[in-house]
């Protein structure tokens, strides 16, 4: 009986704590602007609103709101958490990451897992911290830097093409003159090699070496440890109980693995370097130049460098090309508009190909498909900030609240939450017109866009990079990397559509899966052609 009505006292204890803090929290959202703004529709008691974000295709619950209740509203968290604010105005936006970025700040819940997977580098640091490694690293990342690794890209390029052409003649059949190849295991092959070779001079051959197969297999144990309900339960509970990052638990301690690998790897490399003889800072690397920049008084946060260059550089990259491959194959028109461009153009390059200058400026339906692609596919398709401080955030695009009144800034209080959908940003209706879901290349050759003050102040106008401080350090070479990586593939091969309806996720990055085969985790599956 004393152990029943013990265990009934705990339970009514923590009924109590629990109503005080969701009490707590109500008092803090009628101190603030919230309860003023639109609030998204339904939400599960639970789950918030959350898990309907989460259902849904390339961010289509974050756009149908902003197209219906306007670009800024709240919505529910999940498990008892406080109202979230949700913004898509690009005033807003401007303000948060460019005019007051280091006020607010990634997600305390976050920072712990940023580490876990990558390390301390940009991504994980904030203010003082962040300020001091942009500058470092940005000198590793100028246009003349990019330039100066771009036979490392087309080496890697090349051996890419060469691969799948090996393995599409190997396949073929007389009864077929195509070969079904899920392109997302391939892609990330090139851009994995072209970060090896230019991070620390390393040849995964392929996505052939173990170090490659490693980091790919820990890659998909990340990823689809974060796909679906039991991803959003962890995701949730982290953030209501973060200390949890540090508990034994093998689903959480898994995401370390990649950041161990190559590590170690990198450090096998200075090691081997140093026994050598030879000046082993005297590479072209970015850990030679960082070595040059910083020196080794900290090399662990060194390594975290090359294991963050590693991970994001690879995988976000291969990832468009993945994306540019799909809607290529959707639209045949296009893709062979694409390829004519290719050929019929005479660079000055290596046997006619384009130089550098030339991809980035001579080949105009190459770059608009990069940047549809890029504006319908970020692969960080949204993110959270955290205000440090109580704040009025201005809003470029006034609100109508359910009062009726108009609201034209936002005043919140320290610890509020801000989402930002990167993706539906980009796709919004009201700012991109009736076909903002559709691939459509020639609006960036017919000049039929938005106006400038409807668009963030990202690179040309899209959010798929952020913007401001926080802007994407590695953009240049992510977008000649996709630029030279497309244009073999397409030059080489004709990519046909096999009617697999592909519905993209987030789970660290944007993730294709094929409805109906989840249970096969993330694919794009295209038929394949050799052309001579």
């Amino acid at each position: 009986m004393t152990e029943y009505l013990s265990t009934q006292a705990a339970i009514a204890a923590s009924a109590a704590v629990l109503a005080l803090a969701v009490a707590k929290r109500k008092l803090v959202y009628y101190q603030t602007d919230l309860a003023k703004l639109p609030k998204a529709p339904g939400g599960h008691w639970f789950y918030g609103h959350e898990k309907d974000a989460l259902d849904t295709d390339c961010g289509d619950w974050f756009r149908a709101n902003a197209d219906n209740l306007g670009l800024t509203y709240t919505m529910n968290s999940g498990c008892f958490g406080p109202e979230m604010l949700v913004t898509l105005d690009p005033g807003a936006l401007n303000y948060i990451l460019s005019k007051r970025v280091y006020d607010y700040t990634k997600s305390p819940a976050i920072r712990p897992v940023i580490d876990r997977i990558m390390g301390r580098s940009i991504p994980w640091a904030e203010g003082e911290e962040h300020r001091r490694q942009r500058q470092v690293l940005a000198p590793v990342f100028t246009a003349e830097a990019v330039k100066s690794v771009d036979d490392d890209i087309r080496s890697a390029s090349d051996k890419l093409t060469a691969s799948l052409q090996s393995h599409v003649q190997n396949t073929l059949t007389d009864a077929s003159s195509t070969v079904r190849v899920n392109v997302y295991t391939w892609t990330s092959r090139a851009t994995l090699d072209i970060i090896g070779s230019i991070g620390f001079g390393h040849d995964f051959q392929c996505g052939e070496s173990p170090e490659a197969q490693a980091i790919s297999t820990s890659w998909k144990r990340t990823v689809e440890l974060g796909l679906g309900t039991p991803g959003l339960v962890a995701q949730l509970i982290l953030k209501t109980f973060p200390f949890i990052t540090d508990l034994p638990v093998g689903a959480i301690q898994a995401q370390g693995e990649i950041k161990t690998i190559i590590k170690k790897l990198a450090m096998d490399i200075v090691e081997g370097r140093k026994g050598s003889g030879v000046d082993y800072k005297n590479g072209k690397d970015l850990l030679s130049r960082l070595m040059r920049l910083q020196g080794e008084d900290d090399m662990d946060q060194l390594l975290d460098h090359i294991s963050t260059f590693v991970l994001v550089g690879h995988e976000t990259t291969s990832d468009t090309i993945n994306y540019a491959l799909l809607e290529l194959s959707r639209h045949p028109e296009l893709q062979t508009r694409l390829r004519q461009e290719l050929l019929d153009f005479q660079g000055s390059g290596p046997g006619g190909e384009p130089s550098y200058e030339e991809f980035q400026s001579k080949l105009p339906f190459l770059d608009a498909v990069m940047k549809e692609i890029l504006r319908l596919y970020p692969t960080a398709s949204h993110t959270e900030r955290c205000a440090l401080k109580d704040d009025v955030i201005p809003l470029r695009f006034p609100v109508t609240g359910p009062s009726g009144k108009k609201i034209n800034s936002v005043k919140i209080k320290a610890g509020q939450s801000i989402v930002i959908p990167t993706i539906a940003i980009n796709r919004l209706e009201t700012i991109w017109g009736p076909d903002s879901t559709k691939f459509r290349p020639e609006r960036w050759l017919d000049n039929d866009l938005p106006p400038p003050t409807s668009l963030t102040q990202g690179w040309n106008g899209l959010f798929s990079f952020l913007e401001g401080p926080r802007m994407c350090i590695g953009y240049r070479l992510a977008v000649h990397e996709f630029k030279v990586i497309l244009s073999s593939l397409i030059k080489h091969f004709e990519f046909r559509n096999t009617g697999a309806n592909v519905v993209s996720r987030f789970s660290s990055t944007l993730q294709p899966l094929v409805v109906g085969e989840e249970q096969l985790g993330v694919q794009i599956p295209l038929d394949i052609k050799l052309l001579d």
